[in-house]
């Protein structure tokens, strides 16, 4: 769970005084997060009508992109309004018990759907190019590619979320929703391992499996003289190129090789957007392991604000990054909203006409 205090012990009878801040302050800064995940919402949602209404773009990669979409409208739609009720009063919860027991436990999983969605991107360019001579890219993979998206969000919701459902607590006394880490429910030892593995599973390995494939695709463009040829000749040039290659096999592997390094224009930003602005949170969950009485520090609320800040940028940020490296979704977009104003503009005319 991202917004919690991490120990062990029982409730105190006092609860920490939290550093004070202006009320201009909390103005600005819920102001700022609100708008960057307004932003967010909306260009989610983009992304999202792009993908399911172009049959163009229903590839397997924006198959992948699209689950990242929804988990990213999961972050900004749930777990934002949660955060910022915590950030102005840690100490009570306001919605009620339902919402304590089922879908606080729940938050993690878009967290594992996002960044094994990018992972599932590069491991699917590494099977392109290292397999390509086993594995060739065909509309018959969709359901492969769903098969791999289902398992995605179960495996996050199974890893995330199952472990939660038994400690999390409602106090109706205070009212407080919060993990009850005690030794009912094996101590230290279960609170310690459950935070490893959210810091091993949703941050460590996916980027380190996203380096292996880099690294091994890497160094089999070195050794590729095909791929370094139709790289000196450009993307203008790619139809020349086709129609010179004397055998189906060359032709094939040369879309493979565009359509990878289509691919890593989208997913090398989106790796490094990643690890820059889901760092804090890592770093703030390790913290909690190394001093589980942070909770109490007068700056740990004002810490949580930023850590919020970085996650909520995390997940706004992506269709951005779509725009700029992608043509296809910036053509798509275009499109779209071409489609609307003619539209409107046919709507209005008969409604003039009418009058």
């Amino acid at each position: 769970m991202l917004f919690r205090s991490g120990g062990t012990a029982p409730l105190p009878s006092t609860f920490p005084e939290y550093l004070h801040q202006p009320l201009w302050a909390h103005v600005f800064q819920i102001t700022l997060w609100s708008t960057v995940v307004f932003l967010g919402v909306i260009g989610n949602l983009l992304v999202c009508t792009v993908i399911l209404r172009r049959p163009r773009m229903k590839t397997t990669m924006n198959y992948y992109l699209l689950s990242l979409a929804v988990a990213d409208l999961g972050v900004l739609i749930l777990i934002y309004p949660v955060a910022v009720l915590k950030y102005l009063r840690p100490f009570r919860w306001v919605l009620g018990k339902p919402a304590c027991l089922f879908m606080v436990p729940t938050q993690e999983i878009f967290f594992g759907s996002s960044i094994w969605s990018i992972t599932a991107i590069a491991i699917e360019r590494y099977r392109n190019i290292i397999g390509s001579k086993r594995y060739q890219l065909n509309r018959g993979s969709r359901t492969t590619t769903w098969l791999v998206i289902m398992g995605v969000w179960l495996a996050s919701f199974l890893v995330s979320c199952v472990p939660l459902y038994p400690v999390i607590t409602y106090e109706p006394s205070i009212p407080l929703c919060y993990p009850d880490w005690s030794d009912n429910y094996g101590g230290y030892a279960v609170f310690v391992s459950y935070s490893v593995a959210l810091i091993v599973v949703w941050y460590a390995l996916p980027l380190a499996v996203i380096a292996f494939t880099y690294i091994r695709i890497k160094n089999r463009v070195h050794r590729s003289a095909v791929f370094r040829q139709s790289m000196s000749i450009g993307d203008e040039k790619e139809e020349i190129l086709s129609v010179q290659a004397p055998k189906n096999h060359d032709r094939s592997r040369q879309r493979i090789w565009r359509q990878s390094n289509k691919a890593r224009q989208i997913l090398t930003p989106l790796v490094v957007l990643f690890a820059v602005t889901m760092f804090p949170l890592t770093a703030f969950r390790l913290l909690i392991l190394i001093k589980p009485k942070v909770w109490t520090s007068p700056y740990y609320n004002l810490l949580m604000g930023q850590v919020t800040l970085f996650v909520m940028v995390n997940s706004s940020a992506n269709p951005l990054v779509y725009y700029i490296t992608s043509k296809e979704f910036k053509d798509a977009l275009k499109e779209l909203f071409k489609k609307r104003r003619s539209q409107s503009w046919r709507s209005e005319e008969r409604r003039v006409g009418k009058e």
